[in-house]
C-alpha cells in the first residue's frame, strides 16, 4: 500500500511540476518547451489515473 501512496505522491508531485514548467513556457512564447511539458504532464496523469481509476473513469478523463 506504501508503494502505491508513493507512486501516486511522484506522480502528482510531477503533474505540478510540470505545469509550472508549462505555464512559464507560455508566458515566455516557447512553444517547443511547452509542448513537451504538456506531454510529460499527460504521461504523468495517465500514471495517477492506472494506479488509482477504474477503467471507465479512465476512459471518462481521456475521451
Amino acid at each position: 500500500m506504501n508503494e502505491k501512496k508513493d507512486a501516486l505522491r511522484f506522480h502528482r508531485q510531477e503533474m505540478a511540476y510540470w505545469l509550472s514548467v508549462q505555464k512559464d513556457a507560455l508566458w515566455r512564447g516557447d512553444v517547443e518547451t511547452e509542448q513537451f511539458a504538456i506531454m510529460e504532464r499527460r504521461k504523468h496523469r495517465d500514471a495517477v489515473l492506472t494506479l488509482w481509476a477504474t477503467p471507465v473513469e479512465r476512459l471518462a478523463v481521456c475521451v
